[in-house]
């Protein structure tokens, strides 16, 4: 019994050994696949940590590539001529761009380093194709760590003229317009004694947009509603002034946005034989031309002088051609010579996406220049100031008694049209409306997009308005001034050719609209006789665009009411933070801004080869 009752005591022992070996089994079994799952959750989470970090560090690498851009374009504003379109530059040969080159710059050939990294890269693609038609410059990015890549496009603009409604170097007045006497020109902030006056804003002004000058404004009592920059943020209150409205914020400073001395450069652009330069040729055209917008998307010019309307240039020589390649696309787009220098001029679609370009008649005996004209002059050219010598000083003393016989070629000056010369009035002289000067003398309805430069002035004869605010866009450049056309006409006679009084040809509240970016790089935006009282002042100067001048133009004269001119109206073209009119005027230098970022999917993979979307490139 004992010995039976030890017997199943063992064997339940033995059992009971069985059972704990085969818990201790199955734990073990448990604790090794949790470890193994905690090992393997730390492994993926070592792996997806440098996934993470590769992400976010081609993204960097990304915006580094763009600062470098930046950098390089804003610290020489002709780099938009260099770049790729090989291999590794899909993004720019699919946009049509053309480059002089790539400077050396390995980025834009394969990946560069980011400064202060072991483990990020860059590499960059330029679209330039709308920079000459709109100042727009089109990145696109592409980072690297590791085997990630991350690509990015950002359109970059330059902080230019049209960047305000108005711009100014210098405050005061165009000393070739209006004598300064003892003055000296300089800035008001500058500790020059004796500064000439500036040009204030009268309190019945209102400006809407941003504005800037490289001086100090000046203002009694206006209304600004758009940012105001100017040298020192602060803007300068005459003594019993009232105070003026900052409604879009308090003035701030602005470092110097420097005006180029001559805008020649700019007939550059009808030259032929640049293909990397100038891939899309304008028009050139040569003394004094008459433009007028048909307001159904064409117009018509007048230019007795023009001979080539596209030309090359002999790199040895210098000899100027009519160019030959594109004779029949000249005639197309810039008009035939010979209807240019008819009596109905050449009626064409505005220039596409460009340039105009008027200059000087050529003085020098320089047969080689295909414009050139020596002693000859244009047919219908029997009665203008070019051969016909009119001379004029004090009160009446003229030596003809009509002087509308005698004009620059193109019309003007008006029939009976005198001037006032400081208190005496006089027949209008050669110095106004030269008839070998390049001045564009421009009106009517636009429609399209592209600019009108001259060596001379720019004048506005008539209304310059946009058929579609939407999408027309025009831009004015004068070397010496866009000047607002306002003629003046013999009042009081004085026996049988002098004049005792004058006043303006147009009538009282007569209102003048411009459409369009204006810019004067050596003068300044102002009113023909704007000083000149009749029998009642002029109506408003509207200007929808923006307007930059070296010197401040004159409107109107008066206080708080007009006494003579135009009283101001003008708004910004918002469409102008975007874009610009074609091969607008630039400023010495810049800085290049980002209007507008996205990324994109991944252009190229680590290796620098392309990646495809439906076995295309992206």
């Amino acid at each position: 019994m004992t010995r039976r009752f030890w017997s199943r005591f063992h064997r339940a022992a033995d059992d009971e050994r069985g059972m704990v070996l085969a818990n201790v089994i199955i734990f073990g079994t448990v604790l090794m696949t949790v470890v193994a799952g905690l090992l393997a959750l730390s492994t993926s989470g070592a792996v997806k940590s440098a996934s993470d970090r590769n992400y976010q560090n081609a993204m960097a690498a990304a915006y580094a590539g763009l600062a470098d851009y930046q950098s390089k374009i804003s610290n020489n504003n002709s780099y938009e001529q260099f770049g790729s379109t090989g291999s590794t530059a899909n993004f720019s040969s699919t946009s049509g761009s053309t480059f002089s080159g790539d400077n050396g710059n390995t980025a834009f050939t394969g990946w560069v380093a980011v400064p202060a990294t072991t483990d990020e890269w860059f590499h960059y693609e330029v679209d330039n194709s709308k920079f000459s038609s709109q100042g727009i410059l089109k990145v696109r990015v592409t980072g690297k760590s590791g085997s990630t890549t991350r690509s990015l496009v950002a359109n970059l603009k330059g902080d230019g003229f049209i960047n305000y409604l108005y711009f100014t170097n210098y405050e005061s007045s165009d000393p070739n317009i209006i004598p300064s006497g003892n003055c000296t020109v300089d800035y008001q902030w500058s500790s020059t004694s004796n500064k000439c006056t500036p040009v204030q804003f009268a309190t019945r002004d209102v400006l809407n947009g941003p504005i800037r000058t490289n001086d100090d404004f000046t203002s009694c009592g206006a209304t600004f509603n758009g940012q105001v920059e100017d040298h020192d943020g602060n803007v300068l209150t005459p003594g019993g002034c009232t105070s003026s409205r900052f409604n879009g914020g308090n003035p701030v400073s602005a470092p110097s946005l420097d005006m180029p001395a001559l805008n020649s450069n700019m007939a550059q652009e009808a030259r032929t034989d640049e293909p990397s330069i100038v891939p899309r040729p304008g028009c050139l055209y040569t003394g004094p031309t008459k433009v007028r917008f048909n307001g159904d998307g064409t117009m018509t010019v007048w230019s007795p002088w023009t001979r080539a309307t596209q030309i090359t240039v002999n790199s040895t020589s210098g000899a100027v051609s009519a160019s030959s390649a594109n004779s029949v696309s000249a005639q197309g787009e810039c008009g035939a010579i010979s209807d240019l220098q008819s009596a109905a001029g050449a009626t064409i679609p505005t220039i596409p996406t460009n340039l105009m370009y008027v200059q000087d008649v050529p003085q020098t005996n320089n047969p080689s220049n295909v414009n050139y004209w020596g002693s000859s002059l244009p047919t219908g050219y029997a009665n203008t100031y070019c051969n016909t010598q009119v001379s004029f000083t004090n009160r009446g003393a003229v030596r003809t008694s009509n002087t509308s016989n005698y004009s620059n070629g193109v019309g003007f000056p008006a029939s009976n049209e005198w001037l006032n010369n400081g208190g005496y009035y006089q027949a209008p002289a050669s110095s106004v409306y030269n008839c070998t000067t390049g001045d564009v003398f421009v009106s009517g309805g636009f429609g399209g997009a592209m600019t009108i430069a001259s060596s001379g002035t720019v004048w506005v004869t008539g209304d310059i308005t946009y058929d579609d605010p939407t999408k027309d866009i025009l831009g004015l450049v004068g070397q010496n001034a866009v000047e607002v056309y306002n003629p003046t006409y013999c009042v009081y006679p004085s026996g049988s050719s002098g004049c005792n009084g004058v006043a303006p040809i147009q009538s009282p509240g007569s209102n003048r609209t411009i459409d369009a970016a204006v810019a004067s790089n050596a003068g300044t935006f102002w009113v023909q006789n704007y000083d000149v009282q009749g029998y009642g002042a002029l109506g408003t100067l509207t200007v929808v665009g923006s307007i930059a001048q070296n010197w401040r133009g004159p409107v109107a004269t008066g206080g708080s009411s007009i006494y003579s001119g135009y009283s101001k109206n003008y708004a910004y073209d918002n469409r102008l933070q975007v874009t610009a009119p074609p091969k607008f005027l630039q400023p010495v230098s810049t800085s290049y801004g980002i209007t507008t970022e996205v990324e994109v999917q991944p252009a190229y993979d680590a290796s620098l080869n392309c990646l495809t979307t439906a076995g295309v490139c992206r």
